[in-house]
């Protein structure tokens, strides 16, 4: 597996998700099984393009026929039980986009396959797959309509786009459940209907190797599920592969760690969006997401240096400090020791190493970004 999507299976690994390596980048599956009905799980955030509230999304159970047809004649296969993700809410309002967003990776190319049932909706029964979201008022937005299409379009400043999308006339049935997937791979963009190339369309008799929309507004972004109005949908058997960003951080302390050969660990703690530390960055990559404790706490609230003699090895945290002084991280540092070698010494080369880490960094923007 690849250092990309190692970091990735790391940061993910308590989320929703199952994650697995694909060759140079990572894989999805949602896994909603394991969560109660009725409730939301982590690492999925309702937002709201335009006015209103945020919408209703949870797990519910619904009756799901299955993807194939029964290959020899007889009895069809028994529909069963599944768990779906749903967005129940009903606001009529027209200027109202509930939007779910995978808010744990951010993805360069990727491929999002997810079936989805529009089960009701009076104003605009829409609903569709977002990406390369930067937030809930920029991103690509791939959305069929039981009005009969299916368009891609821009959301930019939480306006749509969509007289310049491209779009397709399709049936969009009510009540049935249909396979929705694109492709984003560099500026090229492709969206399939129940496994068919449907957007950019096709000319009669032209080859559809090579179609495809041409469009840089957003080169990385997350994931997420998009619903208008009072449309009620569900999502099932979402999947996504793609190509994980990695963290300047993780890349400014993989370097170091390469450079310097008496080092045998090094991480990087914060707490951004947490009331205790979170490993951000690790020489080893493993371990990320996982919480810190008391020390990391220490040197993040009051920029202590923590010193640990081990057996054969000397650990040291310290406050990574950006362009102003300000503390941002918190850096632990695990190298070998030497005879003699005094509690000075040690501070000193672990110094070294801060430094080295730290004239990469200019905010804490780059501890996240």
């Amino acid at each position: 597996m690849s250092r990309a999507a190692r970091t990735c299976q790391c940061l993910l690994a308590a989320a929703l998700f199952g994650v697995a390596g694909v060759g140079t980048g990572a894989q999805i599956q949602f896994n909603l099984s394991q969560f109660p009905e009725g409730r939301l799980p982590p690492g999925l955030t309702s937002m709201v393009t335009g006015g209103g509230k945020a919408g209703d999304w949870k797990i519910m159970d619904e009756i799901v026929a299955p993807i194939l047809a029964p290959v020899l004649p007889g009895p069809s296969t028994p529909t069963a039980k599944h768990s779906v993700l749903a967005q129940t809410s009903r606001d009529a309002a027209a200027n109202h986009f509930p939007l779910l967003l995978c808010t744990n990776e951010t993805m360069l190319d990727c491929t999002v396959t997810t079936r989805l049932k529009i089960v009701s909706g009076v104003v605009a029964p829409e609903a569709g797959i977002v990406f390369r979201a930067q937030d809930q008022n920029n991103y690509y937005l791939l959305r069929a309509s039981a009005q009969g299409n299916l368009l891609w379009c821009r959301v930019v400043g939480g306006v749509a786009y969509e007289a310049q999308g491209v779009g397709v006339r399709i049936p969009v049935p009510l009540d049935t459940w249909e396979e929705l997937k694109v492709e984003c791979s560099g500026n090229q963009i492709r969206c399939y209907w129940n496994g068919q190339l449907a957007i950019p369309p096709a000319r009669a008799g032209a080859p559809t190797n090579n179609l495809a929309i041409n469009d840089s507004t957003f080169a990385m972004g997350k994931v997420g599920f998009w619903t208008a109005a009072d449309t009620v949908a569900y999502f099932a058997d979402t999947r996504i592969d793609y190509t994980p960003r990695v963290p300047l951080i993780q890349t400014i302390v993989a370097e170091v760690m390469k450079k310097n050969p008496r080092l045998l660990g090094l991480k990087v703690y914060e707490m951004k969006n947490s009331p205790t530390p979170v490993l951000v960055a690790d020489g080893h990559e493993l371990g990320l997401g996982s919480p810190g404790g008391k020390p990391e706490e220490d040197v993040l609230r009051n920029g202590a240096i923590l010193y640990l003699k081990l057996k054969d090895s000397v650990e040291l945290t310290l406050p990574l400090r950006d362009r102003n002084g300000d503390i941002i991280a918190a850096l632990k540092t695990t190298m070998t020791t030497f005879r003699g070698e005094t509690t000075d010494t040690s501070v000193a080369r672990a110094t070294l190493v801060k430094n080295a880490v730290e004239e990469r960094l200019n905010t804490l923007q780059d501890i996240n970004e």
